[in-house]
């Protein structure tokens, strides 16, 4: 049901717009990048609820730090498998792009990194998120908020020249916009400069590690 509801979501806006623009394919073509970003966005945040469920509700971490289940171990079973629930509007998005707008193996590799790093650093929220809440509302709520900011309204689905020039450089704070400008610049679809380019990817690299850095700082595999 996961995969479903990921898929719908995040594929209602390229819907939506392909509708609106009176079946112009063109026009829909970058929205399927915001699918990319958007379906990352949800699964990695929705790790928040799996840390805080299995630690505070049904108690399954109590019975894997008695087993010999490392906290390595298990925190990369749990990053992992949610790249099972994106897997198909991932696999449907990428397929699409490249039949639609081919690209060079290193174009492609290139978007698959800044796409996984996507990922990555909405893990380390998720997973900050389920360590740091107590309440129960809490984790089923904040994860669900942050991916619809993150993944609606920043320029993912549409341009950032749609902006007002005022609001770009807010935009430009969002992890989400970078992610979405770098994979439609491999993809041909913006234009960037060399220093936006880089830019973009040392954001990119300095907000995952800030996450990382919060996030190990708030585990504990052991409670005190």
């Amino acid at each position: 049901m996961m995969m479903v509801i990921i898929s719908l979501i995040s594929f209602l806006p390229v819907f939506f717009l392909l509708v609106f623009s009176g079946g112009d394919v063109s026009r829909a073509l970058p929205a399927l990048v915001g699918a990319v970003v958007l379906s990352l966005a949800f699964v990695g945040m929705g790790v928040a609820q799996s840390v805080y469920f299995n630690k505070h509700w049904f108690r399954f971490q109590d019975i894997l730090v008695a087993s010999p289940v490392s906290a390595l171990s298990y925190a990369l079973g749990l990053a992992i498998s949610t790249l099972i629930a994106a897997a198909p509007a991932l696999v449907l998005s990428f397929g699409i792009l490249l039949v639609s707008r081919p690209v060079g193996p290193l174009n492609f590799l290139a978007v698959v990194a800044v796409s996984l790093l996507m990922w990555l650093a909405m893990v380390f929220i998720g997973y900050f998120i389920g360590l740091t809440t107590k309440n129960t509302r809490r984790a089923n709520s904040i994860p669900q908020v942050l991916g619809f900011l993150l993944g609606f309204l920043p320029p993912v689905y549409y341009e950032l020249r749609v902006l007002p020039a005022f609001l770009q450089p807010i935009a430009m704070l969002v992890p989400t916009t970078h992610a979405a400008q770098l994979a439609k610049f491999y993809f041909g679809m913006v234009s960037l400069s060399t220093a936006e380019v880089l830019i973009g990817w040392a954001y990119m690299l300095g907000f995952v590690a800030l996450m990382a850095a919060l996030t190990l700082r708030k585990a504990r595999w052991v409670d005190p």
